[in-house]
């Protein structure tokens, strides 16, 4: 519809604008070739051109060819084609036989003369037209269509003519001016007459300019008016197509996706598609065989967003035909279709067949070809489609890659490397890290972690130490937080003790908080896997000294949780345990002391250690009795009168809080 602004332009503009210069392609100049060529009508393109060509050459014999085209009336095709040329290049010279043309039987001949005839209007040809409007002789059928012509025009110097139409005896040709004025200004006063000449009276000396407005203004309302028109008739059409489908069976939907393929509107079309790739998923090979050719079909259809999604479909099309196609449309002229491609090969290589290795090394191959391609939303969704397939041999082409000009590209690739980087790639993704992109830093940063932790391609010591050193530079200089948090991250993946100083730094208040925050993460994930007791000691009472309460209880008690999961690792628990009571308590966290002590003091321990446990879990049972769990404060008490050996001090006072606690 949005076709219909220029030709408004071309009608609201006829008033002033000169005949337009036509370009037409390199044809003969023979008149007599050019007539042959109007007659083919299996070529309705060259029959146009002619035409054109014809007008163009300003000889005699062309004018006798294009007089006697308008003129004879076995063969209307040439003569619609010769109307169209004059109504295109405006040429007035052949507007008496236009106009005899009004009078014409066939009404298709006489549509074409009057469209050709309403771009030629000027006062000359207004006259002529009114002649055939006033003659009560003339045939009904030439005297509505020159009606029409002077409607079309969008001339002021139509109006007269057509508001004396509306005073003739014939109803219908009243009837056809009226339609006519209204076509002209946009009102709507039927047969009126006093109406439409107090319109006229308003309207009549304005300038040339504003009528063209208001020309201009009316039909721009109308073409949106028709467009609104047409996509809530396509709307309710889609809806349709819906709830029958909704009402179908699975065999009788087989039947009804094929008839939508050759529907006029696209998004039917689409409905088509996304019903075929829904039942793809259905196990029953007939099911593959009948929708196969359909979406086969579909991928060369005129609507790119038909095509597209039939590209897409197709990645999930189980038969061999699918990937030949796919393969086929690598070098589809648009781009949407050629990233559509690159997602629907990785499709294909991930579908279990005997061939997989031969159709994962097309599928490598045709995505390497749209790695190369000019457009870059091409190569990004190639990059990512190559990274999604997990395929080690993947990995030099995206390692190139990282050298793009384009950062979606760059990125793209980083992103794939993360899942697919092998040690052989160590040197460029450590080149890739001088990258200005900030993304792509980020995935080369998992890239190297990934590496570092890898059981299937492990890195040799001196490559490990190279990752350990780049990552720890990463951390304390690179300039966005973001990278500085992935490379803190991943040193507590693949971190040993010497990175912990390293570490504490970046936790410190002057690094931003979301660094700061996987900097400590990753010194717990560093401390619970090195399983060293006077490691972590050491640490916790660095974190004393600190005034690191909240740290001290979440190092203590996630280091435990992890070692409580490693059964070589039980008998460091205690030590722990004994770390941890006494900062909870100190913190008020008696709830976490107690299941704690609980532990520890059914464990074997020297009478001194003993004793120490046992101050603590009276130290909890007060504090569950001052915030007045007295239930807790009893059990605990109880628990302490349990495990207190005979004329120890702590007896007495663990008898007074039951004592209260029980009251």
């Amino acid at each position: 519809m949005t076709a219909i602004i220029p030709l408004v332009l071309l009608v609201v503009g006829q008033a002033t604008a000169p005949p337009l210069p036509v370009a037409v392609p390199d044809l003969p100049t023979d008149p007599a070739r050019l007539r042959e060529m109007l007659r083919d009508r299996a070529q309705p393109r060259l029959q146009a051109q002619a035409a054109l060509v014809l007008l163009q050459l300003n000889a005699a014999d062309a004018d006798a060819v294009i007089r006697q085209g308008l003129e004879q009336s076995e063969d209307p095709e040439m003569f619609l084609v010769l109307a169209s040329a004059i109504r295109l290049a405006r040429d007035s010279r052949y507007a008496e036989e236009l106009v005899r043309a009004l009078a014409r039987q066939r009404a298709i001949e006489r549509a074409g003369a009057a469209e050709a005839l309403a771009a030629l209007i000027d006062q000359r040809l207004v006259l002529r037209l009114r002649q055939i409007t006033d003659d009560p002789r003339a045939d009904v059928r030439s005297r509505i269509a020159a009606i029409g012509c002077l409607g079309r025009s969008g001339r002021r110097v139509a109006v007269e003519p057509l508001i004396a139409g509306l005073e003739l005896e014939d109803e219908s040709v009243r009837n056809a001016a009226a339609d006519a004025l209204a076509e002209l200004s946009g009102w709507r006063y039927g047969v009126d007459a006093a109406k439409w000449r107090g319109w006229w009276d308003r309207h009549r000396d304005i300038p040339n300019e504003r009528w063209l407005e208001m020309r201009l203004s009316f039909q721009n309302s109308r073409v949106s008016r028709l467009e609104s028109e047409l996509e809530n008739a396509r709307g309710q059409t889609v809806r349709l197509h819906q709830q029958l489908y909704a009402r179908l069976g699975g065999a009788e939907r087989l039947v009804y996706i094929p008839s939508l393929l050759d529907h006029e509107d696209p998004a039917v079309r689409l409905l088509a598609v996304g019903w075929a790739q829904e039942m793809l998923a259905s196990p029953d090979q007939g099911v593959q065989r009948s929708l196969g050719p359909l979406l086969l079909r579909l991928t060369a259809d005129p609507a790119l967003e038909v095509q597209r999604a039939a590209v897409l479909a197709l990645g999930r099309l189980q038969d061999p035909a699918a990937l030949v196609r796919l393969l086929a449309l690598v070098t589809a002229p648009a781009p949407t279709i050629r990233a559509a491609v690159a997602r629907a090969l990785s499709q294909q290589a991930r579908q279990a067949s005997p061939d997989a290795a031969i159709r994962t090394n097309q599928v490598l191959g045709a995505l390497g070809r749209l790695l190369e391609d000019p457009i870059l939303e091409v190569v990004v969704e190639a990059a990512e489609d190559l990274g999604g397939l997990g395929v080690p041999e993947s990995w030099p082409v995206l390692t190139g890659l990282l050298r793009h000009p384009g950062e979606s590209v760059r990125k793209a690739a980083a992103q794939a490397l993360e899942r697919v980087a092998q040690p052989t790639a160590l040197d460029q993704i450590l080149r890739g890290l001088d990258d200005p992109s900030g993304a792509v830093r980020f995935s080369l940063v998992g890239a190297l972690g990934n590496m570092a932790v890898s059981t299937t391609s492990v890195l040799a010591a001196v490559d490990l130490t190279r990752v350990l050193a780049r990552l720890e530079v990463t951390l304390l200089k690179d300039p966005e937080p973001t990278v500085r948090a992935r490379a803190a991250t991943a040193l507590g993946e693949c971190g040993s003790a010497p990175l912990l100083p390293v570490m504490w730094r970046a936790c410190q208040a002057g690094e931003d908080v979301r660094v700061q925050e996987k900097a400590w993460l990753a010194m717990i994930d560093i401390l619970a896997r090195g399983r060293q007791v006077a490691l972590v000691t050491e640490w916790d009472r660095n974190l004393m000294e600190a005034k690191q309460s909240a740290r001290r209880i979440q190092l203590l008690t996630e280091v435990l949780a992890r070692w409580q999961r490693r059964p070589e690792a039980r008998a460091d628990q205690v030590h722990l345990q004994d770390l941890l009571v006494p900062v909870a308590l100190e913190q008020g966290k008696w709830t976490m002391a107690l299941p704690v002590l609980r532990d520890v003091l059914a464990r074997q321990a020297t009478p001194t250690e003993q004793q120490t446990r046992l101050r603590w879990l009276l130290q909890a049972a007060e504090q569950a009795y001052a915030e007045g769990n007295k239930g807790e404060a009893l059990r605990a008490a109880q628990d302490g009168l349990t495990f207190a050996p005979k004329g120890s001090p702590l007896i007495q006072s663990f008898e007074q809080v039951v004592r209260r606690a029980g009251t």
